[in-house]
């Protein structure tokens, strides 16, 4: 029964490898034609994406901040992203900085 995990046909030397990344690195640059950006940029398609993301962007930037569906999503997202440890909280929740007592003691202290 062969040995599957005999390497002993393969050449180990640097010539063998660095010969073998010129030519990886020659068939890449061979078969690359750059068409991923090229077709971004001439594709009508591509042009209609990119202005509805920008409109959308846009429209979504233009909703008022004093609804209260914005603020509490708002709210939902700083508390799904917040740390899950004390000091992280006390760093995170107010508006200003911390007092030294909540990030010494890892809980929320008196200012």
């Amino acid at each position: 029964m062969p040995d599957l995990f005999n390497t002993s046909q393969i050449p180990d030397d640097t010539r063998h490898w660095d010969a073998l990344a010129e030519r990886v690195a020659a068939d890449a640059a061979r078969e690359s034609k750059g068409e991923g950006f090229e077709w971004f940029a001439h594709s009508r398609a591509s042009w209609v994406a990119a202005s509805l993301l920008l409109a959308a962007a846009l429209a979504f930037m233009g909703l008022p901040v004093e609804d209260s569906s914005a603020k509490n999503f708002s709210a939902g997202w700083a508390q799904a992203l917040a740390p899950a440890d004390d000091v992280g909280r006390a760093i995170i929740s107010h508006d200003g900085p911390p007092a030294i007592g909540a990030l010494l003691l890892g809980g929320e202290s008196v200012k």
